[in-house]
């Protein structure tokens, strides 16, 4: 019994162990449970998650071809869109070509079929500027009319380099053929060609600019040839950074193949010069033989431009005068730099002028079908053709030349005799009001750079700037505005040079340091000042205070110029002062140190005069009498002469209290007194139009037009040197009473022509 407790006590042991061993396991076992079931979650989750991120960037790829889809047909609807513009922009351009086509054929049907009369041409012109497509009609049908026939260039193709323009050959039928050299087949061959006038044959040549040696040669071979006296040339040497032409004549003298050529005197004037020269060849048969020459080279014709119509009138004047002198059969001969549009404007203007002589009618119209069918684009464009219209307009409306000198003495006699006073008066009442016709229109955009927002403050009036392309540029950095190049100063012309005068108002507080820049900048020698503001410095009729820019005696600093005054002297008419402007430069380590142990420098000084008139009253227009002003001028130009480093070169200043009134009056009386000087004749009305081209406002024409004349017949009657131009005028074939009648004949025909319907000259207006 015992026994069988002992087993039944081990059994329960041992099922307490065994239970004991399975719930540590079920313990063990329950997290290793949990963490597979975690880890299967886990593993899910990735999985969702992925597949999220998968359907993400699939739904991100759809929306992207989505978009490029959208943006496919966005571009295509945008290409069709636009080739449908396109179609549609190129129907409207195909339907204004159509419609500019007929209105072409229609301008071609109204040009003119007969010439036409000279007190009708100015109408003329007027209305066909008001429609320019007249002009381009007519210049089709100039280009229709080329006879192709007889047109045609075979042999000028043969030539190679003797040609300097491949477009611009002479036709075979009226080219100029020279005398053949020994051994140079191609010796008769030179690219020029005869061209008629209405009055006579083959009454010019042109060529093309020399640019060879060998072509100068050829040149003069063809003057002497041609026996030509005169040359007509229209193209600088050097035009836009390039040479268009080789100076084909000598300093002094040269050899030019077996011709030598001398050049014996040049007349310098502002828009032209006139060469005389002298030929010289040596033949076997007859000997030495020389010949004469003069050259007529107009400077003013600058590329891609149209130039002064006045200086060209002038020169086909000048032309005209010494071949009447000089009678030759020979041809003018005319060059530019290809022989084309400014030689065929040239000889448009001479023709039909010689036209309107001998029958009061002008033909541009035919002769340019005459010029078309002798050479090439000696019609050019639609702009040259209209340049001629214009140029032949000028000359029929200013037909006013200039007078003796010995004939302003007769003038002011024909001024105090009641006789004639009025029909002075009618004739300077003419030339006012075509000086007022003629005279240039500024337009704001003419005159940008004084609009400016930091310019307008250095203008004493705005209705008074300079245009852009003839005021002075300051070059000296002074000031504190934004634009140092601005000054209201304006460059004016002179009879023998361009841009000789600079005329400006008195300088503002703001501007007294820019007026001393203007000086230095561009080495200005004479100052004229023809302001009297007396002691108060203040203006007569806005009584605003004029600051003092020119002390009396020491130094005194205006920006970065010292001006010194070495000598100041008072006359009955004027003061003068002798001034030295010294533009002071300074060293980096001055700057640096503030100058404060640095050497200053002190480079570049002017030495200047500055004259001032007292003898012409505040209120008055124009001085008491005209000795005050004449020894103004004379001081002047005595200055000019012999002040150092060739002052004839530099401009002068001539300034008023607001840069019009006045200044006028001393720059036209220099024009006139240089050409009294050089031609011994006088011609106020084209020194007035001239000198008002760049500022408008420039003479008055009432009171200051005939205060010139008398200026000029002061300036005869005191100059002893014009005395024997006055007797030969005298002992001229015309006797003194006769030369009488023809100044009063030439004046009745200029009062006639003043009294022309007021349309007719208010239409002339709109032509030039």
């Amino acid at each position: 019994m015992n026994d069988h407790k002992r087993e039944s006590s081990q059994q329960i042991q041992r099922r307490a162990t065994t239970s004991a061993r399975i719930s540590h396991r079920e313990e063990l076992d329950v997290p290793m449970v949990a963490t597979a079931k975690k880890s299967r979650s886990v593993s899910v989750v990735d999985a969702l998650l992925e597949r999220a991120e998968d359907s993400t960037h699939v739904e991100k790829i759809r929306r992207k071809k989505s978009g490029v889809k959208h943006n496919v047909k966005s571009l295509r609807s945008m290409i069709y869109g636009l080739s449908m513009s396109a179609e549609k922009e190129e129907a409207e351009y195909a339907k204004l070509q159509r419609r500019l086509r007929v209105q072409e054929e229609k301008a071609m049907q109204a040009a003119p079929s007969a010439p036409i009369d000279a007190s009708k041409f100015v109408a003329y012109v007027t209305e066909r500027r008001k429609k320019r497509i007249l002009f381009k009609g007519e210049y089709l049908m100039i280009l229709r009319s080329i006879d192709a026939t007889k047109c045609h260039s075979d042999i000028a193709q043969t030539m190679g380099e003797r040609n300097q323009y491949p477009d611009t050959l002479p036709y075979d039928y009226n080219r100029v053929i020279l005398r053949r050299l020994p051994n140079n087949e191609n010796s008769h061959y030179i690219n020029a060609s005869y061209v008629n006038s209405w009055l006579r044959e083959r009454a010019y040549v042109v060529t093309q600019a020399v640019k060879t040696k060998s072509a100068t040669a050829d040149f003069w071979r063809m003057i002497w040839e041609l026996g030509s006296n005169c040359i007509v040339m229209l193209t600088k040497v050097f035009d836009f950074m390039r040479v268009v032409c080789l100076q084909y004549w000598p300093v002094t003298s040269a050899e030019y193949g077996d011709i030598g050529v001398e050049t014996l005197s040049t007349k310098t004037y502002a828009h032209f010069v006139i060469r005389t020269l002298r030929l010289t060849r040596v033949d076997a048969d007859v000997g030495q033989q020389t010949r004469m020459i003069k050259q007529f080279h107009f400077t003013e014709w600058e590329l891609d431009s149209f130039p002064y119509i006045s200086a060209f009138i002038e020169l086909r004047r000048r032309v005209r005068n010494y071949m009447e002198a000089h009678r030759s059969d020979a041809p003018i001969v005319v060059h530019c730099s290809n022989g084309g549009g400014r030689s065929g404007a040239f000889i448009a203007l001479d023709a039909n002028l010689e036209l309107m002589k001998k029958t009061d009618q002008i033909d541009v119209y035919e002769y340019a079908k005459t010029m078309v069918n002798s050479r090439p684009h000696l019609v050019d464009s639609v702009d040259q053709y209209q340049f001629i219209y214009d140029a032949l307009a000028e000359a029929v409306l200013c037909n006013i030349e200039p007078i003796e000198m010995w004939q302003l003495k007769e003038r002011s006699s024909m001024y105090k005799a009641k006789r004639n006073r009025q029909l002075m008066e009618a004739q300077d009442a003419y030339e006012n009001k075509l000086l007022m016709m003629l005279t240039p229109t500024l337009r704001i955009g003419d005159c940008a750079g004084g609009h400016r927002l930091e310019n307008r403050g250095k203008n004493r009036d705005v209705m008074v700037v300079p245009p852009d392309h003839a005021r002075p540029y300051l070059q000296t950095l002074h000031g504190e505005s934004k634009d140092y190049t601005y000054i209201n100063a304006v460059e004016v012309d002179g009879f023998t040079r361009k841009n000789e005068f600079i005329v400006t108002e008195w300088p503002k507080h703001s501007t007294i340091d820019s007026f001393w820049t203007l000086v230095f900048d561009h080495s200005c020698h004479t100052i004229v000042n023809l302001s009297n503001q007396g002691n108060a410095r203040t203006c007569w009729k806005h009584f605003q205070t004029y600051p003092t820019f020119l002390h009396t005696k020491g130094k005194r600093t205006y920006g970065p110029f010292v001006v010194e005054v070495l000598n100041y002297h008072q006359y009955p008419s004027m003061t003068s002062h002798m001034v030295k402007v010294m533009k002071k430069t300074f060293m980096i380590s001055e700057i640096m140190a503030s100058g404060a142990n640095q050497q200053q420098l002190e480079a570049e000084v002017r030495i200047c005069c500055v004259i001032q008139v007292r003898m012409w009253p505040i209120e008055n227009k124009v001085p008491l009498s005209t000795s005050g002003l004449i020894d103004m001028i004379k001081m002047a130009r005595s200055w000019r002469k012999r002040a150092p480093d060739r002052p004839e070169t530099k401009p002068t200043i001539v300034m008023s209290h607001n840069g019009v009134s006045r200044c006028g009056i001393f720059i036209a009386a220099n024009v006139c007194i240089d050409q009294m000087n050089m031609d011994h004749e006088v011609d106020v009305f084209h020194a007035v139009k001239m000198i008002r081209i760049n500022r408008p406002q420039l003479i008055d024409m009432k009171d200051e037009y005939k205060y010139l004349y008398d200026l000029m017949l002061h300036w005869y009657m005191t100059n002893p040197e014009y005395r024997r131009f006055d007797e030969e005028g005298e002992d001229s074939p015309m006797g003194g009473s006769e030369r009488r009648t023809s100044i009063v004949k030439s004046r009745n025909t200029s009062a006639r022509r003043s009294s022309r319907s007021p349309r007719t000259i208010t239409d002339a207006n709109h032509v030039l």
